[in-house]
């Protein structure tokens, strides 16, 4: 009871201070009316698969770039060790209608089960959670649901287009494996379940019988008796981010000299008054940073955070609010002689929060990897595996589907996601200053949506203008100000 108490009261107080704070707040989306140079300076912070491809698509376009890591190299946090899914056909935005309920019930239920969402004691007295959660929950309807899963489609399509022009351009190995995913359902509920939240979806199949199920994942005979049916999409595949990601570094260094600064953070912005917007609204303009070791970096025309799980508190020096918070999942990696059965396609049974997908072996190997849960921890457990329990969770489930796998030697992984109150990524200028721009919030799906992101905050930063029937889309339902 007393657990309870302290959870209402914590929740209730905080909702009434944030409701204070913002009461007055007057919001508006600013544009920036700037002219823009022909090779201006852009600064990238963070070197993850969000931070690599915005640099990409912004030296593509004749800027300078220099990019900001706090750890010795790119991708070491988020884009490390993650699920290795590229799934435009997972759609389903973690907030939606079911979550209330979901949500309230974890916490006050006794029960322990692992596929519950974990919210740690902590959590519960921190002002930033219940501002996210307070956003979060605001989009927890079926009309934002159904919204903000086409804005998550539209994005998810661009994106993958966006994947194959890169891959077209350039010679990039990251062990991709996977011809699709499958859906699996257990029973005819989940099928139906699986069904709605995919009818906006092109170029999908619907497998009504386990023989179907199997004709396309033969795989999964040893466990016909387990599955209903499921749903296969084609537009899927897979790959190792990390892979990627050292992959691009090396292309971005050789072929458009974008520097990069690593074991660097960003200590203050240097911030002036200078401009005004079309709106009338005084706007600031960043001039530069002061990193950690107290050196200045200067003359900056734009600059771009892409650091995930560390843009809320990063933008608090500037005094601005971005909804993004770091949930927990984990990660399971088994690694295989090269010669076994590997999935062919990416495998989903997501009533017990499972992602199978294997990896291109090598001569050597094999790896299938395994990701899923969510965990409400903060910031001070990102990329400690604090819950070992959670992914021994994952491998048994895994092994319920592929048996043949239980040999082989097992590795845990844990790694927070950055995810936004409405789970649609933040991607654009900033409310108030002409050339302070995001790109993160994109939780779960950072794999999927990064190349189409990337794509649009070039476009934005460029002032590209996005006519209807072109090929790239519109920016206002991505945008940071939409809070």
């Amino acid at each position: 009871m007393s657990r309870k108490v302290v959870i209402l009261t914590s929740a209730i107080t905080t909702y009434g201070l944030y409701k204070y704070v913002n009461s007055n707040k007057n919001k508006r989306c600013i544009y920036s009316i700037r002219s823009i140079s022909d090779h201006p300076t852009s600064l990238i912070i963070g070197t993850g698969i969000i931070g690599l491809t915005s640099a990409y698509y912004l030296a593509k376009n004749g800027h300078k770039v220099i990019c900001i890591e706090k750890r010795e190299d790119v991708a070491l946090e988020t884009s490390y060790k993650n699920g290795a899914l590229i799934c435009p056909s997972l759609l389903t935005p973690w907030a939606n209608s079911d979550v209330p309920k979901k949500y309230f019930k974890s916490i006050f239920s006794s029960s322990s089960k692992l596929t519950s969402t974990k919210i740690w004691p902590s959590t519960f007295f921190s002002l930033k959670f219940y501002r996210w959660m307070y956003e979060y929950l605001k989009n927890c309807t079926t009309k934002a649901q159904i919204n903000n899963a086409k804005h998550l489609l539209t994005l998810s399509m661009y994106s993958r287009q966006c994947l194959n022009d890169i891959l077209n351009e350039n010679s990039i190995s990251f062990s991709r494996h996977s011809n699709g995913s499958l859906q699996i359902a257990i029973d005819p509920i989940i099928l139906k379940q699986i069904i709605e939240e995919s009818k906006y979806i092109n170029n999908i199949q619907i497998l009504s019988t386990s023989d179907e199920v199997i004709k396309h994942e033969p795989i999964l005979k040893t466990v016909k008796d387990r599955f209903y049916g499921g749903v296969f999409s084609s537009l899927d595949t897979n790959g190792n981010i990390y892979e990627f990601c050292c992959e691009l570094k090396k292309i971005l260094i050789e072929k458009y000299n974008v520097q990069f600064l690593f074991n660097k953070e960003i200590k203050d912005f240097l911030v002036t008054t200078t401009n005004k917007s079309h709106n009338n609204y005084q706007q600031h303009h960043i001039t530069g940073v002061l990193t950690n070791d107290n050196k200045i970096i200067n003359n900056i025309d734009n600059i771009i955070l892409t650091n995930g799980n560390y843009v809320m508190p990063l933008m608090e020096k500037l005094n601005i609010y971005i909804p993004v918070y770091p949930v927990k999942g984990y990660v399971v990696e088994i690694t295989t002689p090269a010669n076994i059965s590997f999935p062919s396609m990416n495998l989903v049974d997501d009533g017990n929060k499972l992602y199978i997908s294997a990896l291109k072996p090598t001569a050597e190997q094999g790896i299938v990897r395994v990701s899923g849960l969510a965990e409400f921890a903060g910031w001070k457990d990102i990329g400690i595996l604090s819950e070992p329990d959670r992914a021994q969770y994952l491998y048994e489930q895994t092994i319920k589907w592929l048996p043949h796998l239980e040999p082989y030697e097992k590795t845990f992984h844990s790694c927070s996601r950055p995810v936004s109150a409405d789970d649609i990524p933040l991607i654009g200028l900033c409310d108030d200053f002409d050339n302070l721009f995001v790109n993160c919030g994109h939780g779960s799906k950072g794999w999927t949506l990064a190349f189409g992101s990337a794509a649009l905050l070039a476009n934005i930063i460029n002032q590209k203008s996005n006519k209807e029937g072109s090929e790239d889309i519109d920016p206002e339902p991505y945008s940071p100000n939409r809070f």
